[in-house]
């Protein structure tokens, strides 16, 4: 089950899961939920990713965007990137927006608080 309450692929409705993501207010939520995403991938399909785009621990958001940019990086110099790279590079890059999201807007609130400057 997610941070956020309810496993994506449980969900009694099509929910994807970029919009989880979209729905996650925190950082933790984001990488909790990029870990489901990956967890769900199979032995034979990990062995299907180039080295660099194979899962690897996600503890915080610095993970999950240096992941995101693996694999896009990896898309954009593969002339046929496969669908699997593509779904990955998707996902990750929609979470490590909402992270960058979520800072922001901690950091907005943390801006007029004299205690954190």
């Amino acid at each position: 089950m997610s941070a956020i309450g309810k496993s994506p692929e449980s969900s009694s409705f099509s929910v994807s899961w970029e919009h989880w993501v979209e729905l996650a207010s925190t950082e933790h939520e984001v990488v909790e939920l990029a870990r489901e995403y990956l967890a769900q991938l199979g032995p034979a399909e990990i062995a299907t990713l180039p080295t660099i785009c194979r899962p690897r621990k996600l503890v915080d958001a610095g993970d999950v965007s240096s992941y995101a940019l693996d694999l896009v990086r990896d898309g954009c110099a593969d002339e046929e990137p496969s669908e699997l790279v593509h779904k990955l590079a998707a996902f990750f890059s929609s979470a490590s927006m909402r992270l960058s999201q979520l800072a922001t807007r901690t950091n907005d609130e943390n801006a007029g608080d004299p205690e954190v400057a």
